[in-house]
């Protein structure tokens, strides 16, 4: 079975693909409870790499698991690493727009064009009058993960832009990521880098956040857009490094992995016809 070049999106000018792509998927609404429920009616790139032959039956039943049950719209509280990316995601954009000095346009889920059960919902569509003009952008903010410019980038993330470019219809993605630390004022303040400024969080997990050239003080910011600053707690942020690596569409992805992202599917929808869920695997008894 030929699953190559079956993008529609295909032999059509860029600008024609981003015409498209904004009209039909130019919309904000990650992770608002639609874009959770679409979310659960399809495999997404985020999680594609726990559909392959490498993952662990663990991470599977995982996958399989987590569209059987109604997905919920994520409040302010959770999993760290999660929050913490969530959180330093708008602020990542702002950087990237301000040094590179392109404009991203931020892309709902966007449906695989012939494969219903796969979607992508990339971080941005950059737009921009030079080569780069139609790129996808993935960003990462690790909360603890080390890198430098030589380190390779995750499987995970390698596949989720793959499956990205291919529900797209685009063949180049910017993988960028950037460190952030947090610090208390004292240690804000006397900070010599190029970034920084603070967020302010409230106890719902709101956030209002302080754009990177705004020329107030922090007091006179607090005062002008928080209404009850007391009921705000504000962080404060430094870039302590950033990457990015161009990453492009490989043409043997796809034909590679379908046939296990289509069992994965496959099995889903049995599960919900039968109404049961994947059983768990025993461990092996080691006997000595």
């Amino acid at each position: 079975m030929d699953l190559t070049n079956r993008n529609p999106l295909i032999g059509n000018t860029m600008e024609e693909r981003i015409k498209f792509l904004i009209e039909k998927w130019g919309i904000d609404d990650q992770r608002t409870q639609a874009w959770f429920t679409k979310r659960g009616e399809m495999l997404t790139a985020s999680e594609i790499w726990k559909s392959f032959g490498d993952a662990t039956a663990a991470a599977r039943r995982e996958l399989i698991l987590s569209k059987l049950t109604p997905p919920k719209k994520q409040d302010g509280s959770g999993v760290g690493a999660l929050i913490w990316g969530t959180r330093f995601e708008p602020i990542a954009k702002e950087i990237y727009c301000f040094t590179e000095k392109v404009t991203l346009v931020d892309l709902s889920c966007v449906q695989h064009p012939e494969h219903a059960f796969l979607g992508a919902s990339p971080d941005g569509l950059i737009l921009t009058t030079d080569e780069r003009n139609g790129r996808l952008i993935e960003l990462k903010c690790p909360i603890s993960r080390q890198f430098n410019d030589d380190t390779p980038i995750p499987d995970a993330y390698y596949h989720q832009m793959q499956l990205q470019m291919e529900c797209t219809g685009l063949v180049e993605c910017d993988y960028v990521e950037m460190q952030f630390k947090t610090m208390n004022y004292s240690e804000w303040s006397v900070s010599d880098v190029a970034f920084k400024s603070c967020f302010a969080v409230d106890s719902e997990g709101n956030v209002k956040y302080r754009h990177i050239t705004d020329p107030r003080t922090v007091h006179e910011w607090q005062v002008d857009i928080l209404e009850n600053p007391m009921e705000w707690q504000i962080l404060y942020w430094v870039l302590v490094q950033k990457r990015q690596k161009l990453t492009l569409k490989d043409p043997d992805w796809m034909p590679t992995h379908f046939p296990e992202m289509k069992a994965t599917w496959d099995e889903i929808v049995l599960h919900r016809d039968a109404g049961t869920v994947p059983a768990v695997r025993e461990k092996p008894i080691l006997v000595l």
